[in-house]
């Protein structure tokens, strides 16, 4: 049996190489800064009483790392970086999401997170965001919740392939893809794809943002 963590820390390195390999395609090292952009004052974003969510909301955010600049650098139908999926668990509003560089320790693997709206939203994560809506039924937000918190519970790995035909990793854009199409059938980016040298075939923000039925629930720039 293959040794656990020699695994993720194999894992860890190919997410490193990954990024590596993207930076230089889109010219950007010369003004990327070396690691995530951290800030030692950075507070959670508190949303406003008049924005009631639900699950299977979509949440979207634009950073200041160095991975959301390679992304936006691409990316130019975008305007943000990252994205994960609201679940209300326990009465509380979380975000599923998969990121890479979000460790609180070198211990620590990039995986799928669980983490509050107001820490997803975090000053030193997100410059700005959004959240938005498909039109599903109350039956259907049941059915994504009961969909991530199975998939959570299996503490899957950030995709540093970037393959969506592997569905034991995931990387941002195709985890909240996943959901939908194995969930409800749906797929949110209506077959969209961008295609870049070196990868396979990637789903980024736009991708899903351009789906006309998305409707705009709340935004915010910091």
């Amino acid at each position: 049996m293959e040794n656990s963590p020699l695994k993720a820390r194999l894992k860890q390195k190919k997410v490193e190489v990954a990024f590596g390999l993207l930076l230089p395609l889109f010219f950007m090292a010369s003004w990327v800064t070396v690691g995530c952009h951290r800030d030692s004052q950075a507070v959670e974003y508190v949303l406003p009483d008049t924005v009631l969510l639900q699950t299977g909301d979509i949440v979207f955010r634009l950073g200041e790392s160095r991975e959301s600049r390679a992304v936006t650098t691409v990316d130019r139908k975008g305007d943000y970086s990252h994205v994960g999926m609201v679940m209300n668990v326990n009465g509380r509003w979380m975000v599923l999401h998969a990121v890479p560089n979000e460790r609180a320790s070198k211990q620590e693997v990039d995986s799928v997170k669980l983490e509050s709206i107001g820490t997803f939203f975090r000053s030193d994560r997100a410059v700005k965001g959004g959240i938005y809506r498909f039109p599903i039924t109350p039956e259907d937000t049941l059915l994504l919740l009961q969909k991530g918190l199975q998939l959570y519970a299996r503490h899957p790995l950030f995709d540093a392939q970037f393959d969506c035909e592997d569905t034991t990793e995931f990387y941002c854009s195709e985890l909240v893809y996943f959901l939908f199409l194995n969930t409800l059938n749906m797929d949110i980016t209506e077959g969209r794809r961008h295609q870049l040298p070196l990868f396979p075939d990637l789903i980024f923000c736009s991708d899903i943002l351009q789906n006309p039925k998305l409707e705009e629930i709340y935004t915010f720039i910091h």
